[in-house]
Protein backbone atom coordinates (compact mmCIF):
# COMPACT_ATOMS: atom_id res chain seq x y z
CA UNK A 1 0.00 0.00 0.00
CA UNK A 2 2.54 3.01 0.96
CA UNK A 3 5.92 3.07 -0.63
CA UNK A 4 9.16 4.09 0.64
CA UNK A 5 10.40 4.85 -2.50
CA UNK A 6 7.70 7.89 -2.75
CA UNK A 7 9.22 9.36 0.11
CA UNK A 8 12.93 9.13 -0.46
CA UNK A 9 13.63 12.88 -1.71
CA UNK A 10 12.20 13.91 1.89
CA UNK A 11 14.76 12.30 3.60
CA UNK A 12 17.52 14.50 3.24
CA UNK A 13 16.64 17.75 3.14
CA UNK A 14 14.64 17.07 7.29
CA UNK A 15 17.55 15.26 8.30
CA UNK A 16 19.57 18.34 7.59
CA UNK A 17 17.09 20.61 10.15
CA UNK A 18 17.65 18.53 12.80
CA UNK A 19 14.52 17.41 14.80
CA UNK A 20 12.05 19.40 16.51
CA UNK A 21 8.67 19.55 17.37
CA UNK A 22 5.12 21.49 16.08
CA UNK A 23 2.29 22.28 17.51
CA UNK A 24 -1.45 21.56 16.35
CA UNK A 25 -4.54 24.39 17.33
CA UNK A 26 -8.05 23.04 17.47
CA UNK A 27 -11.46 24.19 17.02
CA UNK A 28 -12.59 24.89 20.27
CA UNK A 29 -10.05 28.06 20.14
CA UNK A 30 -12.81 29.96 18.33
CA UNK A 31 -13.78 30.68 22.07
CA UNK A 32 -10.52 32.40 21.59
CA UNK A 33 -11.81 34.77 18.92
CA UNK A 34 -9.44 32.77 16.44
CA UNK A 35 -12.69 31.67 13.93
CA UNK A 36 -10.51 30.28 11.24
CA UNK A 37 -7.42 28.16 11.03
CA UNK A 38 -5.29 29.93 8.83
CA UNK A 39 -4.72 32.71 10.86
CA UNK A 40 -2.46 29.83 12.95
CA UNK A 41 -1.71 27.14 10.95
CA UNK A 42 -0.08 27.46 7.11
CA UNK A 43 -2.71 24.75 6.15
CA UNK A 44 -6.05 26.80 5.86
CA UNK A 45 -7.77 24.41 7.55
CA UNK A 46 -5.11 23.35 10.36
CA UNK A 47 -3.75 19.99 11.06
CA UNK A 48 0.38 20.54 10.62
CA UNK A 49 3.08 22.84 11.76
CA UNK A 50 1.72 26.49 12.87
CA UNK A 51 2.79 29.80 12.05
CA UNK A 52 5.11 32.16 14.15
CA UNK A 53 1.93 34.04 14.92
CA UNK A 54 0.20 30.74 16.20
CA UNK A 55 3.45 29.54 18.28
CA UNK A 56 3.06 33.30 19.74
CA UNK A 57 -0.89 32.45 20.95
CA UNK A 58 0.32 28.61 21.86
CA UNK A 59 2.77 30.57 24.76
CA UNK A 60 1.14 33.75 25.62
CA UNK A 61 -2.84 32.34 25.31
CA UNK A 62 -3.34 28.68 25.68
CA UNK A 63 -0.39 27.60 27.65
CA UNK A 64 -0.03 27.91 31.39
CA UNK A 65 2.39 30.51 33.59
CA UNK A 66 2.32 28.13 36.65
CA UNK A 67 6.06 27.28 35.13
CA UNK A 68 7.64 30.53 34.57
CA UNK A 69 8.55 33.60 36.76
CA UNK A 70 5.73 35.63 37.49
CA UNK A 71 8.06 38.68 36.63
CA UNK A 72 8.90 37.41 33.20
CA UNK A 73 7.15 39.45 30.38
CA UNK A 74 4.70 38.10 28.18
CA UNK A 75 6.40 39.06 24.66
CA UNK A 76 9.59 37.40 25.91
CA UNK A 77 7.50 34.01 26.70
CA UNK A 78 6.66 35.01 22.75
CA UNK A 79 9.87 35.17 21.79
CA UNK A 80 10.92 32.11 23.31
CA UNK A 81 8.54 30.39 21.77
CA UNK A 82 9.96 29.69 18.20
CA UNK A 83 12.83 27.54 17.15
CA UNK A 84 14.81 26.27 19.56
CA UNK A 85 13.62 28.90 22.25
CA UNK A 86 14.21 31.85 20.52
CA UNK A 87 12.67 34.11 17.77
CA UNK A 88 14.22 33.40 14.31
CA UNK A 89 16.18 35.37 12.76
CA UNK A 90 15.67 33.12 8.95
CA UNK A 91 12.67 34.64 6.98
CA UNK A 92 12.01 31.52 4.31
CA UNK A 93 12.29 28.35 6.66
CA UNK A 94 10.60 26.87 9.49
CA UNK A 95 11.70 23.38 10.63
CA UNK A 96 9.63 21.62 13.40
CA UNK A 97 8.53 17.89 14.52
CA UNK A 98 5.75 16.77 16.48
CA UNK A 99 5.22 13.77 19.14
CA UNK A 100 2.01 12.17 20.23
CA UNK A 101 1.74 9.63 22.53
CA UNK A 102 -1.08 7.45 24.00
CA UNK A 103 -2.18 5.11 26.75
CA UNK A 104 -4.91 3.24 26.20
CA UNK A 105 -6.91 0.89 28.89
CA UNK A 106 -9.76 -0.49 27.47
CA UNK A 107 -12.52 -2.01 29.56
CA UNK A 108 -11.53 0.41 32.24
CA UNK A 109 -11.69 -1.39 35.77
CA UNK A 110 -13.29 -5.02 34.51
CA UNK A 111 -11.93 -8.47 34.03
CA UNK A 112 -11.65 -7.44 30.09
CA UNK A 113 -8.99 -4.41 30.52
CA UNK A 114 -6.37 -4.30 28.23
CA UNK A 115 -3.68 -1.93 28.38
CA UNK A 116 -1.37 -0.09 25.36
CA UNK A 117 0.70 2.48 24.62
CA UNK A 118 0.95 3.63 21.47
CA UNK A 119 2.84 6.26 19.84
CA UNK A 120 0.83 7.90 17.44
CA UNK A 121 3.10 10.24 15.92
CA UNK A 122 6.64 11.42 15.18
CA UNK A 123 6.94 14.08 12.37
CA UNK A 124 9.89 16.51 11.03
CA UNK A 125 8.66 19.49 8.99
CA UNK A 126 10.04 21.19 7.01
CA UNK A 127 8.39 24.62 5.52
CA UNK A 128 9.50 27.03 3.54
CA UNK A 129 7.92 30.76 2.31
CA UNK A 130 8.87 33.85 -0.04
CA UNK A 131 7.18 36.49 -0.80
CA UNK A 132 6.77 39.83 1.03
CA UNK A 133 3.68 38.41 2.87
CA UNK A 134 4.48 34.88 2.62
CA UNK A 135 2.04 34.07 -0.29
CA UNK A 136 4.41 31.39 -1.48
CA UNK A 137 4.68 28.43 0.80
CA UNK A 138 5.44 24.93 1.08
CA UNK A 139 5.22 22.21 3.55
CA UNK A 140 6.94 18.90 3.81
CA UNK A 141 6.54 16.27 6.48
CA UNK A 142 7.98 12.98 6.90
CA UNK A 143 7.52 10.29 9.93
CA UNK A 144 5.97 7.32 11.87
CA UNK A 145 2.84 6.59 10.80
CA UNK A 146 1.24 3.50 13.11
CA UNK A 147 -0.61 0.64 10.85
CA UNK A 148 -4.13 1.11 11.13
CA UNK A 149 -5.88 -0.69 13.80
CA UNK A 150 -8.35 -2.42 11.38
CA UNK A 151 -5.60 -3.61 9.54
CA UNK A 152 -3.28 -4.75 12.14
CA UNK A 153 -2.93 -8.76 12.33
CA UNK A 154 -4.30 -8.66 8.60
CA UNK A 155 -1.56 -9.72 5.26
CA UNK A 156 -1.92 -6.19 4.40
CA UNK A 157 -0.52 -4.69 7.22
CA UNK A 158 3.18 -6.16 6.34
CA UNK A 159 2.76 -3.84 2.87
CA UNK A 160 2.39 -0.90 5.00
CA UNK A 161 5.32 1.64 5.62
CA UNK A 162 5.32 2.80 9.14
CA UNK A 163 7.54 6.19 8.02
CA UNK A 164 6.41 8.05 5.62
CA UNK A 165 4.83 11.05 4.43
CA UNK A 166 0.94 12.30 5.64
CA UNK A 167 0.94 15.70 4.51
CA UNK A 168 2.90 17.19 1.96
CA UNK A 169 2.30 20.46 -0.82
CA UNK A 170 2.99 23.47 -2.25
CA UNK A 171 0.60 26.84 -2.16
CA UNK A 172 -0.32 29.86 -3.22
CA UNK A 173 -2.00 33.28 -2.45
CA UNK A 174 -2.09 35.50 -4.99
CA UNK A 175 -4.53 37.84 -2.91
CA UNK A 176 -4.46 37.52 1.29
CA UNK A 177 -8.47 35.90 0.83
CA UNK A 178 -7.68 33.56 -1.79
CA UNK A 179 -4.90 30.42 -1.91
CA UNK A 180 -4.13 27.81 -4.30
CA UNK A 181 -2.56 24.52 -3.11
CA UNK A 182 -1.84 20.99 -4.18
CA UNK A 183 -0.36 18.13 -2.55
CA UNK A 184 -1.06 15.18 0.25
CA UNK A 185 -3.63 16.90 2.70
CA UNK A 186 -6.60 16.30 4.57
CA UNK A 187 -10.16 16.44 2.88
CA UNK A 188 -11.98 19.65 3.71
CA UNK A 189 -15.26 18.31 5.14
CA UNK A 190 -17.04 19.14 8.65
CA UNK A 191 -15.37 20.08 11.98
CA UNK A 192 -11.49 18.65 12.46
CA UNK A 193 -11.45 18.24 15.57
CA UNK A 194 -8.56 16.15 17.32
CA UNK A 195 -10.38 13.09 18.20
CA UNK A 196 -9.67 11.02 15.29
CA UNK A 197 -11.57 7.84 16.36
CA UNK A 198 -14.59 10.33 16.58
CA UNK A 199 -17.45 8.92 14.63
CA UNK A 200 -17.62 12.22 12.99
CA UNK A 201 -14.44 11.25 11.18
CA UNK A 202 -14.40 7.43 11.16
CA UNK A 203 -17.89 7.34 9.61
CA UNK A 204 -16.88 9.31 6.14
CA UNK A 205 -13.56 7.69 6.28
CA UNK A 206 -11.93 10.96 6.79
CA UNK A 207 -9.45 9.61 9.92
CA UNK A 208 -5.76 10.15 10.39
CA UNK A 209 -4.54 7.75 7.35
CA UNK A 210 -7.22 9.18 5.06
CA UNK A 211 -5.27 12.07 3.18
CA UNK A 212 -5.65 12.67 -0.29
CA UNK A 213 -3.34 14.23 -3.24
CA UNK A 214 -4.96 16.51 -4.83
CA UNK A 215 -5.41 20.44 -5.84
CA UNK A 216 -7.46 22.86 -2.51
CA UNK A 217 -8.85 26.52 -3.23
CA UNK A 218 -9.34 28.11 -0.27
CA UNK A 219 -11.32 31.56 0.01
CA UNK A 220 -11.59 33.11 3.70
CA UNK A 221 -13.01 37.01 4.96
CA UNK A 222 -14.04 37.73 8.89
CA UNK A 223 -17.72 36.92 7.48
CA UNK A 224 -17.18 33.73 4.97
CA UNK A 225 -14.76 30.65 4.31
CA UNK A 226 -14.90 28.50 1.88
CA UNK A 227 -12.98 25.61 0.54
CA UNK A 228 -13.44 22.84 -2.43
CA UNK A 229 -11.23 20.11 -2.69
CA UNK A 230 -10.27 17.96 -6.04
CA UNK A 231 -8.33 14.61 -5.21
CA UNK A 232 -6.94 11.20 -6.65
CA UNK A 233 -6.36 9.50 -3.63
CA UNK A 234 -2.98 8.66 -2.09
CA UNK A 235 -0.32 8.23 -4.63
CA UNK A 236 1.65 5.87 -2.32
CA UNK A 237 -1.34 3.28 -1.68
CA UNK A 238 -2.49 0.49 -4.36
CA UNK A 239 -4.43 1.93 -7.00
CA UNK A 240 -7.79 0.22 -6.02
CA UNK A 241 -7.60 1.66 -3.01
CA UNK A 242 -7.18 5.12 -3.53
CA UNK A 243 -10.01 7.47 -3.18
CA UNK A 244 -10.76 9.83 -5.78
CA UNK A 245 -13.37 12.79 -5.41
CA UNK A 246 -14.16 16.08 -4.47
CA UNK A 247 -14.47 17.49 -0.94
CA UNK A 248 -16.30 20.91 -0.30
CA UNK A 249 -17.25 22.83 2.87
CA UNK A 250 -17.91 26.30 3.60
CA UNK A 251 -18.84 28.85 7.08
CA UNK A 252 -20.48 32.02 7.13
CA UNK A 253 -19.30 34.05 10.67
CA UNK A 254 -22.69 34.95 12.65
CA UNK A 255 -22.42 37.32 15.58
CA UNK A 256 -18.61 37.89 15.92
CA UNK A 257 -17.65 34.27 17.10
CA UNK A 258 -19.83 31.60 15.80
CA UNK A 259 -20.23 30.06 12.96
CA UNK A 260 -22.43 27.73 10.71
CA UNK A 261 -21.25 25.71 7.92
CA UNK A 262 -22.45 23.13 5.38
CA UNK A 263 -19.92 19.84 3.80
CA UNK A 264 -20.11 17.83 1.11
CA UNK A 265 -18.11 14.58 0.29
CA UNK A 266 -18.03 12.48 -2.75
CA UNK A 267 -15.49 9.55 -3.31
CA UNK A 268 -14.73 6.11 -4.23
CA UNK A 269 -12.37 3.33 -5.44
CA UNK A 270 -12.67 -0.04 -7.11
CA UNK A 271 -14.55 -1.22 -4.08
CA UNK A 272 -16.45 1.47 -2.56
CA UNK A 273 -18.29 4.69 -3.06
CA UNK A 274 -18.87 7.29 -0.30
CA UNK A 275 -21.07 10.62 0.04
CA UNK A 276 -21.32 12.27 3.00
CA UNK A 277 -23.21 15.74 4.03
CA UNK A 278 -22.65 17.77 7.42
CA UNK A 279 -24.09 20.74 8.96
CA UNK A 280 -22.12 22.01 11.85
CA UNK A 281 -21.91 24.94 14.20
CA UNK A 282 -18.44 26.35 16.23
CA UNK A 283 -19.66 28.96 18.72
CA UNK A 284 -16.98 31.28 20.40
CA UNK A 285 -18.20 32.14 23.96
CA UNK A 286 -16.25 34.73 26.72
CA UNK A 287 -13.22 33.96 28.24
CA UNK A 288 -12.30 31.08 25.70
CA UNK A 289 -15.28 28.73 26.06
CA UNK A 290 -16.72 27.24 23.50
CA UNK A 291 -19.17 24.66 21.71
CA UNK A 292 -19.11 22.36 18.59
CA UNK A 293 -22.15 20.69 17.00
CA UNK A 294 -21.98 18.64 14.05
CA UNK A 295 -24.59 16.29 12.56
CA UNK A 296 -24.11 14.09 9.38
CA UNK A 297 -25.54 11.52 6.90
CA UNK A 298 -23.20 9.12 5.08
CA UNK A 299 -24.26 6.29 2.30
CA UNK A 300 -21.69 3.70 1.48
CA UNK A 301 -22.19 1.34 -1.77
CA UNK A 302 -20.04 -1.80 -2.13
CA UNK A 303 -19.00 -1.95 -5.66
CA UNK A 304 -18.72 -5.65 -5.61
CA UNK A 305 -21.68 -6.92 -3.99
CA UNK A 306 -25.12 -5.40 -3.43
CA UNK A 307 -24.85 -4.03 -0.56
CA UNK A 308 -25.86 -0.23 0.43
CA UNK A 309 -25.07 0.76 4.06
CA UNK A 310 -27.11 3.90 5.29
CA UNK A 311 -25.41 5.80 8.12
CA UNK A 312 -25.92 8.68 10.37
CA UNK A 313 -23.52 10.48 13.34
CA UNK A 314 -23.91 13.64 15.90
CA UNK A 315 -21.22 14.90 17.75
CA UNK A 316 -21.42 17.79 20.48
CA UNK A 317 -18.75 18.93 22.67
CA UNK A 318 -18.20 21.61 25.15
CA UNK A 319 -14.70 23.72 25.72
CA UNK A 320 -14.55 25.25 29.21
CA UNK A 321 -11.58 27.19 30.24
CA UNK A 322 -10.95 26.75 34.11
CA UNK A 323 -8.09 28.42 34.16
CA UNK A 324 -4.60 29.77 31.73
CA UNK A 325 -3.86 26.64 30.59
CA UNK A 326 -5.92 24.06 31.89
CA UNK A 327 -9.43 23.15 29.56
CA UNK A 328 -12.69 20.88 30.57
CA UNK A 329 -14.43 19.12 27.83
CA UNK A 330 -17.27 16.96 27.86
CA UNK A 331 -18.14 15.07 24.23
CA UNK A 332 -21.27 13.39 23.41
CA UNK A 333 -21.53 11.40 19.94
CA UNK A 334 -24.35 9.29 18.15
CA UNK A 335 -23.44 6.69 15.82
CA UNK A 336 -26.80 5.04 13.90
CA UNK A 337 -26.83 2.18 11.43
CA UNK A 338 -30.15 2.33 8.99
CA UNK A 339 -30.04 -0.50 7.58
CA UNK A 340 -29.81 -3.00 10.89
CA UNK A 341 -31.35 0.15 13.26
CA UNK A 342 -28.78 -0.18 15.76
CA UNK A 343 -26.88 2.64 16.85
CA UNK A 344 -24.49 3.57 19.40
CA UNK A 345 -24.06 6.40 22.22
CA UNK A 346 -20.43 7.58 23.75
CA UNK A 347 -20.05 10.30 25.98
CA UNK A 348 -17.46 11.52 28.46
CA UNK A 349 -15.13 13.91 29.77
CA UNK A 350 -11.69 15.42 29.17
CA UNK A 351 -8.69 17.25 31.04
CA UNK A 352 -7.00 19.17 28.71
CA UNK A 353 -3.84 21.03 30.00
CA UNK A 354 -0.60 23.32 28.92
CA UNK A 355 1.57 22.97 31.82
CA UNK A 356 3.88 25.46 29.32
CA UNK A 357 4.15 25.93 25.82
CA UNK A 358 5.46 22.85 23.41
CA UNK A 359 3.43 20.38 25.97
CA UNK A 360 0.15 19.11 26.15
CA UNK A 361 -1.47 16.54 28.63
CA UNK A 362 -4.73 15.32 27.91
CA UNK A 363 -7.15 12.41 30.06
CA UNK A 364 -10.10 10.99 28.71
CA UNK A 365 -12.49 8.52 30.16
CA UNK A 366 -15.30 7.37 27.74
CA UNK A 367 -18.46 5.43 27.72
CA UNK A 368 -19.72 3.98 24.74
CA UNK A 369 -23.34 2.01 24.80
CA UNK A 370 -24.07 0.04 22.16
CA UNK A 371 -28.03 -0.18 21.54
CA UNK A 372 -29.60 -3.50 19.37
CA UNK A 373 -32.86 -5.10 18.64
CA UNK A 374 -30.96 -8.64 18.65
CA UNK A 375 -28.40 -8.36 20.46
CA UNK A 376 -27.42 -6.82 24.24
CA UNK A 377 -23.95 -5.37 25.18
CA UNK A 378 -22.51 -4.57 28.20
CA UNK A 379 -21.48 -0.76 28.32
CA UNK A 380 -17.97 -0.37 27.79
CA UNK A 381 -15.52 2.43 29.47
CA UNK A 382 -12.14 3.32 27.94
CA UNK A 383 -9.30 5.45 30.11
CA UNK A 384 -6.78 7.35 27.80
CA UNK A 385 -3.86 9.31 28.92
CA UNK A 386 -2.24 11.58 25.91
CA UNK A 387 1.34 13.24 26.01
CA UNK A 388 2.34 15.93 22.70
CA UNK A 389 5.39 17.85 22.42
CA UNK A 390 6.44 20.05 19.97
CA UNK A 391 9.84 22.43 20.36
Amino acid sequence: MFKKQHYLFLILPIMMIGFTFDAHAYPNFIGHGYNACITCHYNPFGNGPINDYGRAVSATAIGSRGWYDDNKPEDLISQESGFFFKESKNKNFRPSAAYRGLFLQRNFREKAETSEYIHMQADVNLVTKFGDRDQFISSFSFGYAPIPRSLQNTPAADTIDTFRSREHYIGIRPVQSFGIYAGLMDKPFGIRVSEHVAYSRTTPQLTMDDQAHGVLLHYNTPMFEAGANVFVGNMAQEADLRMKGTAATFEVTMFERNRFGLSYLSQSNTLLNVGAMAMHIRAGLDHGNSLLFEVGKVNKKAKLIESVKDEMYGMFQNHIRAKRGFYILNSIEYYKNASDKSYRVRFGPSLQYFPMTRVELRIDLNNTRNFNQQISTKDRWDLMGQIHLWL
